[in-house]
């Protein structure tokens, strides 16, 4: 009985990506320099200018925090988007690499119903790839953290930079 309950857990955590998981919290270096030319200043105004920071490099994440206190440290995030989904297209989906693995990332505009506010939520959407994979791919091909990452952008959106 006890062998069944601990290989449940251990199920469990090795597919714990295979569905969505929410983030609790999020840690972004900010580049001051840009965030003054741009105009703007935190916390921003609206999603847009949130999503405006992020796809400018104002504003790049750098620790994601699931909801079960799991850490990432962010080694590569690209913001492109790589697909949409929700409600008329609301989420948008791009790809990051972390310490735990190569994620496919949502985010959208959400509502706080405690506060009556509007916020940024972000979920990881699913894994694509573990730690174990990736160090695999790198040694195969040579390609760092951004090569690899740029290349899954490009399998997903069938658009290379050049494009």
């Amino acid at each position: 009985m006890i062998r069944e309950i601990e290989d449940t857990v251990r199920l469990s955590r090795e597919n714990k990506y295979a569905f969505q998981v929410g983030l609790k919290d999020l840690d972004f270096d900010v580049d001051q320099d840009q965030l003054t030319a741009l105009g703007i200043s935190i916390p921003f105004r609206c999603i847009d200018q949130a999503e405006q920071a992020l796809s400018t490099g104002v504003i790049t994440p750098t620790i994601f925090v699931e909801d079960d206190d799991t850490r990432h440290q962010v080694l590569v995030f690209d913001h492109r988007p790589v697909g949409y989904s929700g409600f008329m297209g609301c989420v948008t989906h791009s790809l990051v690499m972390t310490d735990q693995g190569l994620f496919e990332v949502g985010r959208y505009p959400a509502m706080n119903l405690a506060s009556q506010s509007r916020h940024w939520q972000w979920f990881l959407h699913r894994r694509l790839a573990t730690p174990d994979e990736i160090h695999t791919i790198q040694e195969t091909y040579g390609w760092d953290h951004q090569e690899l990452l740029h290349r899954a952008i490009t399998a997903f959106t069938g658009l290379d930079d050049a494009d």
